[in-house]
């Protein structure tokens, strides 16, 4: 079956699919504060259980409230079980794993490679026709990408020591872009919210008896109210609108031109960080966001720049 022919009139001009995207990002990026701050009395395993055991409430109560019903045609659900439990039962897995045995800076470079893997599974599989300058826009936003996490306090650092824990986080990247890519066919019938909502509470559905003791184990009365409510946001920002935002995008634009925008994450993540944690930007920092900035600009509006339109 041929590659669907992408139509360059169509999707070159912002819209609501990018407004939503730097939304979700904006909120990705204040999330990893949240995470921060929430930690410091929560166990990293509690935390994650719990989140996502309130993110699969939120949504099976959204998807309710929405009267679109539970209903799949059966070819699709095990289908969708396979891609919810890829994107939110091994996915989560693989980056709690390797977030503790690597260094936050390296956890932010390997995952800031879910673009360039998004956009390669969609060539390969026939799913998308990728343009060479969307091609050259990945990359030269991955060099923005290292300006601004090696920017951060400690750098980089890649040894024998975290190789465990980077290794686990690639993979994690790799779970991800495999969960963007086959998600495209099932946006074809199923909305951003029916979607998220399904594959993500099949994936909890796996991950919760992995995690349970560590939920059990939480110190219920000695745990603050900020705590809690950064754990709600945290699973509203992180999970409930950051996905169906990203699903939105996923349906309307395509694979590899919503996933540049997660290279906007670091962006904002250090914003955001700036003024809840006290950290500090730096000249290099603000040199890899102009560089993601306009990388983005020009791959969602710059292809007339570089071929003729092309209309279906």
């Amino acid at each position: 079956m041929p590659a669907p022919r992408m139509t360059f009139r169509n999707n070159t001009a912002f819209g609501l699919s990018d407004a939503l995207m730097l939304l979700a990002v904006v909120m990705w990026g204040i999330n990893f504060s949240l995470i921060k701050i929430a930690l410091r009395e929560l166990t990293p395993g509690g935390f994650n259980g719990l989140r996502l055991l309130v993110t699969a409430v939120i949504f099976l109560v959204l998807l309710a409230l929405s009267g679109e019903g539970f209903r799949l045609e059966k070819k699709d659900a095990w289908k969708l079980l396979l891609i919810g439990v890829a994107g939110n039962t091994l996915y989560q897995i693989f980056f709690i794993r390797g977030v503790s045995l690597t260094s936050a800076s390296n956890t932010s470079l390997i995952l800031s490679m879910s673009p360039i893997i998004v956009a390669l599974l969609s060539a390969l599989l026939g799913i998308e026709r990728i343009h060479w300058a969307a091609w050259l826009g990945i990359l030269i936003s991955f060099s923005g990408l290292y300006l601004i996490i090696a920017g951060q306090n400690g750098g980089l650092h890649f040894s024998a020591e975290s190789f465990k824990g980077d290794l686990s986080i690639f993979f994690g990247t790799i779970l991800w872009a495999l969960y963007t890519v086959f998600s495209k066919p099932f946006l074809e019938k199923l909305s951003p919210l029916k979607f998220s909502a399904i594959t993500v509470s099949l994936g909890v559905l796996f991950y919760l008896p992995l995690t349970a003791g560590d939920i059990l184990a939480i110190p219920w009365a000695r745990v603050s109210w900020k705590a809690w409510a950064f754990l709600v946001l945290s699973s509203l920002f992180g999970f409930v609108f950051g996905y169906i935002f990203w699903y939105y995008s996923v349906k309307k634009v395509g694979n590899a031109k919503t996933a540049i925008y997660s290279n906007l994450t670091p962006v904002f993540t250090a914003v955001f960080a700036v003024f809840l944690l006290g950290d500090r930007i730096r000249s290099v920092q603000v040199l890899g966001a102009a560089i993601i900035l306009t990388v983005v600009y020009l791959t969602r509006t710059g292809y007339r720049f570089f071929m003729k339109r092309r209309t279906e």
